[in-house]
């Protein structure tokens, strides 16, 4: 029987997919679903964060897409021999693996972040205080 490339595809990213998820998995000490734990971690983060690293969000939304398409092949909701993705999918894991092992990742960037909780400045005295300093 021939293989479809849409069948090619999809086996290649499952494959892909899978050793991403088990690299997550070992960095962030956990069992399974490395790519939803490294999410969480990712929305446990502080807000400035997401200002201070352009990448956050568009990688937050590609990890939410590709983790979808893998349920879907997983469940079996849908033949591998259907049309998921591209190509593409797996030369993103592909990089974003290369980041991870260089922390130059999201989450490796904001560990070397520090913040500062802001003091507000809550009454008229305090804010007649600090003009007059």
């Amino acid at each position: 029987m021939a293989t479809t490339k849409a069948r090619r595809t999809n086996e290649r990213f499952y494959d892909a997919y899978l050793d991403f998820d088990c690299q997550l998995c070992e960095l962030l000490g956990v069992e399974k679903d490395g790519v939803q734990a490294y999410r969480m971690r990712m929305k446990e983060a502080w807000y400035e964060a997401k200002e201070l690293i352009p990448e956050w969000e568009s990688i937050d939304q590609r990890l939410e897409v590709i983790r979808e398409r893998y349920q879907v092949l997983k469940q079996g909701k849908s033949k591998f021999d259907d049309v998921h993705g591209k190509d593409e999918d797996v030369v993103w894991i592909q990089i974003f693996r290369e980041r991870l092992d260089a922390q130059a990742d999201p989450l490796a960037k904001y560990s070397k972040l520090s913040f500062e909780k802001k003091k507000k400045d809550k009454g008229i005295f305090q804010k007649l205080g600090k003009l007059f300093k």
